[in-house]
């Protein structure tokens, strides 16, 4: 499990405060995030990864790590809303927000990438991409290394960026540098929304809406009546139990799973004897 997985599931279930503010910034992320990944994988042989972790000399986190024929590529992945302005090594928002420039980010990440090479004895060359992913950004202010820069666009271009006929060597290469990545699912647990704070209920597979959708007992399917979409009872009940799964962070009671969908008890457990895998001392646990 990654963070995506868990921005994904608990979307619409938290309210947005002072508590949960720090992770409804990394969802606006990893919206970005998932744009760049849908682009990558329509290019079916490219070896990369996503939301890589590596600390040698110092702890970083890679939002795409590509390899190609003649580089590791570094793309560091920006989904920005609105009109922003470059000054002095800084950017500021139309809000009046400022941040370091994504630039200082990126040298920190190539410095690291360096070490990494060294220790895993891996010759290719390192290039960063700062891509900007949202629609509604724009740059004022001339921008800074312009030849590193990807503007929304501009993300037709991605694929452009990549030499993949040493298809298997750039694999082995990455899988490399998967031997040295820190395990992901042990740091993302810090910074979780407090499980007790997230709204349980139904959530529709489509507008990702909680708490819309009309199931009587007697019917096979459910209506979101934000969306109007309907969706199989059976397929309800499996896509919202493995959020359940997702934001506990592991395996989950029947008793969990009756009031997270809030169906019958009968039909929840034959959903989770079905589909689910069964934990414990006592099986009493479901896993995915």
């Amino acid at each position: 499990m990654g963070l995506l997985s868990y921005f994904n599931a608990v979307n619409n279930r938290i309210e947005q405060n002072e508590t949960t503010r720090e992770i409804y910034r990394q969802m606006k992320g990893a919206e970005g995030e998932k744009i760049v990944k849908a682009i990558l994988d329509k290019e079916h042989t490219l070896s990369y990864e996503y939301n890589v972790q590596l600390y040698i000399k110092n702890k970083i986190q890679i939002d795409f790590l590509v390899v190609d024929d003649d580089k590791i590529f570094n793309l560091e992945v920006k989904h920005y809303k609105g009109d922003y302005y470059i000054d002095d090594n800084q950017i500021k928002n139309n809000y009046g927000n400022i941040f370091p420039t994504p630039f200082q980010q990126i040298k920190r990440t190539e410095f690291e990438l360096e070490f990494v090479k060294a220790k895993l004895n891996i010759k290719r060359n390192i290039e960063s991409y700062l891509i900007f992913t949202n629609p509604t950004f724009t740059l004022h202010s001339e921008i800074p290394n312009r030849n590193q820069v990807l503007l929304p666009t501009e993300l037709h271009k991605i694929p452009q960026l990549f030499k993949n006929y040493k298809i298997e060597e750039n694999k082995s290469i990455l899988n490399k540098i998967n031997t040295i990545k820190q395990d992901f699912s042990q740091i993302y647990p810090n910074q979780l929304a407090p499980f007790n704070k997230i709204k349980p209920g139904l959530r529709c597979p489509h507008c990702k809406k909680v708490g819309h959708i009309r199931l009587d007992n007697r019917m096979r399917h459910g209506t979101c009546m934000y969306c109007s979409a309907t969706t199989p009872r059976q397929l309800l009940y499996i896509e919202n139990l493995k959020e359940l799964y997702v934001l506990k962070n592991g395996p989950f009671t029947l008793k969990e799973a009756e009031y997270w969908c809030g169906g019958k008890p009968h039909a929840i457990r034959n959903i989770c004897n079905s589909h689910f895998k069964k934990e414990g001392h006592h099986k009493n646990y479901f896993s995915l």
